[in-house]
């Protein structure tokens, strides 16, 4: 049973339209704007959403739920409740209670995301592109100036991989301190607020941190709930991703020689802590291979576990170790399960070997989550 939550008040967070589903006139596609990925929602989810296109409290919209539908008053209620409990996991809406230390917290959040991603400043990586790829000419000066407009397509194309978190142009984004997007960024937080509402005791882990923003995110998350007192653990080489050392890892070789901008060291991930004012005894760091450190880490329990390592190696590795620190009503998040096919080879066998059945949660192109029982 899901312990009570005070009155919510519900908002989007995204503009969508949902699409009917031919020849079914109860089902409807939302279509996610960073994504382009349908979620399947039925009638009342889409009677829910095309009646949210302003702020609503939860029990007026719970309200308008009966009466449109013909249902009891508590039906109506556990429906809007369902609704929005998938679709805050989604990133299409979010709920709080409407106070304004509620607000001033999902402001913050708000930045940080933003700032984590690098969209405060976007049009800085065209300038290093285009210097990078023509040098100094002539009217350089107005042309750095004016990229945001001259080099407008690219600018949108550039903005639109932020916020989804693939790749640009086919390589990683280098000049932001997360390359995850923001739909994953607004699944940590989803993550987050329900481990904080239900009491999960815990920390937070990464498990591949690159520039540390994921981390980051993550602490930011604890200090913005007044949930300080939990730790943030970092486990990485700080050296950039091992090489392939398995015939499961053949034909995906990240290692520092060849990505290099995947590779950032123990102390620029630190700075990158302190630039966020972020950085704290709290915040651990597990530095070394992970067969090396996850077995023996210094880890009790976990509320939240995320993993971003790639290989499948890698994952089975962090799976291996720190699964069973994960506590019940806590949540596994998989970085790149769709991406690359070891990644998903791993976690199959483990769910598999172990006979996980909670289910899989897509949360954009290659991310996913499951909450463990």
């Amino acid at each position: 049973m899901r312990p009570s939550r005070p009155e919510r008040c519900i908002r989007r967070l995204v503009a969508a339209t949902p699409v009917p589903v031919p020849d079914d006139s109860t089902r409807f596609d939302l279509l996610h704007p960073d994504t382009a990925l349908p979620y399947r929602i039925n009638a009342a989810s889409a009677w829910i959403w095309t009646n949210l296109e302003e702020e609503t409290d939860a029990e007026t919209l719970a309200g308008r739920l009966a009466g449109a539908f013909g249902i009891g008053p508590d039906a109506a209620a556990e429906g809007l409740a369902a609704f929005v409990e998938r679709m805050s996991a989604l990133g299409f809406v979010a709920a709080d209670d409407g106070s304004p230390e509620a607000r001033l917290r999902a402001r913050y959040l708000g930045l940080l995301k933003s700032a984590l991603a690098n969209l405060l400043y976007p049009e800085h990586e065209l300038r290093i592109e285009l210097l990078e790829r023509e040098g100094p000419q002539p009217d350089l000066a107005r042309r750095l100036r004016d990229i945001r407009y001259s080099n407008a397509e690219q600018f949108e194309a550039l903005v639109a991989h932020k916020r989804d978190g693939r790749n640009w142009r086919q390589r990683a984004t280098r000049f932001s301190h997360t390359m995850i997007g923001l739909k994953r960024l607004q699944n940590l937080e989803y993550c987050a607020q329900r481990v904080f509402a239900d009491g999960v005791p815990g920390d937070f882990l990464e498990a591949g941190v690159c520039q540390g923003g994921g981390a980051i995110f993550l602490r930011g998350l604890q200090v913005a709930h007044g949930e300080g007192e939990r730790r943030t653990w970092l486990a990485d080489s700080f050296e950039g991703l091992p090489e392939p050392s398995l015939e499961q890892d053949r034909g995906y070789d990240f290692h520092e020689a060849v990505q290099p901008w995947l590779a950032a060291g123990l102390e620029a991930v630190k700075d990158n802590f302190r630039t966020y004012d972020l950085l704290s005894d709290a915040v651990r760091f597990l530095p070394g291979w992970f067969a090396d450190t996850l077995p023996g880490a210094p880890v009790e329990r976990l509320a939240i576990l995320r993993i971003d390592a790639d290989l499948y190696l890698s994952t089975k590795q962090a799976l291996d170790a720190l699964y069973d620190k994960v506590e019940p009503g806590g949540f596994v998040v998989v970085d790149d399960y769709h991406a690359f096919p070891p990644c998903r080879a791993a976690v199959d066998e483990f769910r598999a070997g172990r006979g996980i059945a909670e289910p899989i949660t897509r949360i954009d192109w290659t991310g996913i989550f499951w909450r463990k029982r």
